[in-house]
């Protein structure tokens, strides 16, 4: 069972934080058949348990009775379930949708591939369990997901996916927990390990969300480097970011938290240093962008689970800023082969010249990086239209794929 959010978004109940499972819960009541009482006899949990997800202090209270009288209202036709194997079925859907996104790590996937972002029930998938650890990853293409490991497994080992953020995973394990907001308590290799980091007491945690995003694309390029720098560096002004207090464990001894009162965390600069690498693209500042894409792909590296879907975005941004600073430096044209290569290449080497070893990684890594999450056959068809609205210039973009390697340049 699947629904797309396009579906549902024109409902009074659409900005509700459960919409996506109430809107899915909605879509199974309707679609009900003994078939599908079948297929979810197995899935957890085998009785109704109390809802932990409740809803914010703040959401709105029509919004709340108008979500509560369309669950109703689809659940009642029901008439051959009893409550309890209803309030079963709504717990089955909130405790194993899972979303899905297309080409959801590309800068444009907002406007471009945004109808196609929905939530499902899958007969196998839905009972992957989490870890923060995660051996297996996902990517959609409409309502296909596809699930592929990023690390060798062993025989007989539990394939695990993240249900939180991959950026999440390096949090504080008090913060991953509030985060999954499940009826477990994680118990993963990495939840039994303690934290390097022990903040104590309350913060204020600067959140950057989707709307603090677009609040920050609004501002002139070079406004936005700058607001960035201060929110990077725990400022910001509150227009701007939200914040939320949180009450975090208590450290050893009860003795005083240390530590910043206000806290950026790795996820949340993560998405600000992608809005101000765009700025810096605006700006054409090609080497201050290139350094932001490469600390996003640092960041990525070290703490998400290996082959993270976004370091094969951060990756092409970088290398497409890279051949933006070569052409600068010596000015590319499309040779006799159709392929875009630097002017002076083309002087002291001939037509088949190549570029230096040091851009080329740029353009391995992004190959690399997309191999592994998503497989190196697809490459063109899933970032054409990432290079395509990228701010470089149509010269870059063409040498961008010119340097793409082939399957046999890459050691498989």
């Amino acid at each position: 069972v699947a629904i797309l959010d396009k579906e549902w978004q024109d409902e009074v109940w659409a900005d509700c934080s459960s919409a996506d499972t109430t809107a899915l819960g909605i879509a199974l009541a309707r679609s009900f058949s003994s078939s599908l009482d079948a297929v979810l006899k197995p899935f957890h949990p085998q009785e109704p348990t109390r809802n932990s997800s409740a809803e914010s202090e703040d959401e709105d209270e029509d919004a709340l009775e108008g979500m509560k009288e369309a669950t109703s209202s689809a659940w009642q036709q029901l008439s051959q379930l009893s409550q309890v194997a209803q309030q079963r079925l709504q717990e089955v859907v909130r405790l194993n949708a899972l979303g899905f996104y297309t080409h959801s790590e590309q800068l444009c996937h907002n406007s471009n591939f945004l109808p196609l972002t929905g939530s499902g029930l899958f007969a196998l998938a839905s009972g992957f369990n989490h870890s923060c650890e995660p051996s297996v990853q996902r990517y959609s293409i409409g309502d296909v997901t596809a699930f592929v490991t990023n690390q060798k497994v062993d025989a007989g080992t539990e394939l695990c996916i993240t249900y939180i953020e991959s950026e999440l995973l390096c949090a504080p394990k008090s913060l991953r927990s509030q985060s999954l907001n499940r009826d477990f308590s994680c118990s993963c290799r990495a939840c039994g390990r303690a934290d390097p980091v022990v903040l104590g007491g309350s913060r204020t945690f600067i959140r950057v969300d989707a709307q603090v995003q677009a609040r920050l694309a609004l501002l002139p390029p070079q406004e936005r480097v700058e607001a960035i720098d201060a929110a990077l560096e725990g400022q910001m002004d509150g227009e701007e970011a939200e914040e939320e207090q949180l009450e975090l464990d208590e450290v050893d001894g009860g003795e005083d938290p240390q530590g910043p009162k206000t806290v950026l965390l790795g996820k949340d600069a993560q998405e600000l240093r992608v809005v101000q690498a765009i700025a810096f693209m605006h700006l054409c500042r090609w080497e201050e962008a290139l350094q932001n894409w490469r600390r996003l792909a640092a960041f990525t590296c070290h703490h998400c689970p290996p082959y993270d879907e976004a370091l094969a975005v951060y990756a092409t941004q970088a290398a497409l800023c890279a051949l933006e600073m070569k052409r600068e430096d010596a000015p590319l044209y499309v040779n006799h082969l159709g392929r875009t290569t630097p002017l002076a290449c083309e002087r002291a080497h001939g037509a088949t010249a190549s570029m230096d070893s040091g851009l080329s990684s740029e353009v391995r890594l992004a190959v690399e990086a997309h191999r592994m999450a998503f497989g190196l056959e697809c490459l063109t068809w899933r970032y054409q239209r990432e290079v395509e609205e990228s701010m470089v210039s149509k010269e870059v973009k063409e040498a961008f794929w010119s340097r793409k390697p082939s399957r046999s340049f890459i050691r498989l």
